[in-house]
């Protein structure tokens, strides 16, 4: 049976039953806070709009690749859907970092995320120069679109390479920032170029695709570095 990597037994509080409250409270809360902000700032039809593109990024497959332009093209401010992604991962991150023990008891999400545990423990084990990935490594890996390298994976895997909470988190929070905002602005110019010329926006397309190219060669040289 998979087991959390050992965490305080008590964070916030010396009381369990109050340390869990706390470890609930905070990303719940800032996800709650979040969206009583798009409540009260928003259209009520833009709101319903904005949630569903949230829910779309909870759930796989979608991912920031997709929803963001995707926001974008059904008249999203762009500053507004990367900030959602960001929070949004932001909450995942809160969540598994401060309640791992807790998910891995959650129905259907606790075996995927034990799944996934297992696989990374066993990866790491069998590469030990994988723990040297540390933060520059995980930043990379939010920031890369692969499947599943949301807050919520990318936390584990940070756990697993032996990061505190605050480290895991933290390149969850600046890996999530950059793609966010990255994409959000990548997306934006390659629309309005495309409605200025198809054939403007055909070769900014092309350019975002070259950068991808590149930055997994990055990413592919910076694992070949690692395990000199």
């Amino acid at each position: 049976m998979i087991r959390p990597p050992p965490l305080q037994d008590t964070l916030f509080h010396a009381d369990p039953t109050l340390d869990r409250a706390a470890r609930l409270g905070i990303p719940v809360g800032l996800a709650v806070l979040f969206f009583l902000a798009l409540y009260l700032t928003r259209p009520y039809p833009e709101f319903l709009l904005l949630g569903g593109l949230i829910l779309a990024y909870l759930l796989p497959p979608a991912g920031k690749e997709s929803v963001i332009p995707a926001g974008l093209l059904l008249g999203e401010p762009w500053w507004l859907i990367a900030s959602s992604t960001l929070v949004m991962d932001l909450c995942c991150s809160l969540f598994v970092a401060l309640n791992l023990d807790l998910v891995l008891r959650i129905p259907l999400l606790g075996p995927f995320v034990g799944r996934f545990m297992e696989g990374g423990q066993a990866f790491v084990k069998a590469r030990p120069w994988l723990e040297r990935l540390s933060f520059v490594g995980l930043i990379i890996f939010v920031i890369v679109p692969f499947q599943g390298s949301g807050g919520v994976n990318a936390t584990i895997l940070g756990r697993i390479l032996g990061m505190g909470i605050p480290g895991a988190v933290g390149c969850v929070l600046i890996g999530s920032a950059i793609s966010s905002f990255g994409i959000a602005l990548g997306a934006g110019t390659v629309l309005a170029l495309f409605r200025q010329s198809p054939a403007l926006g055909a070769g900014a397309l092309a350019a975002v695709a070259l950068a991808i190219v590149v930055m997994v060669q990055i990413w592919r040289r910076y694992l070949q570095y690692m395990r000199l």
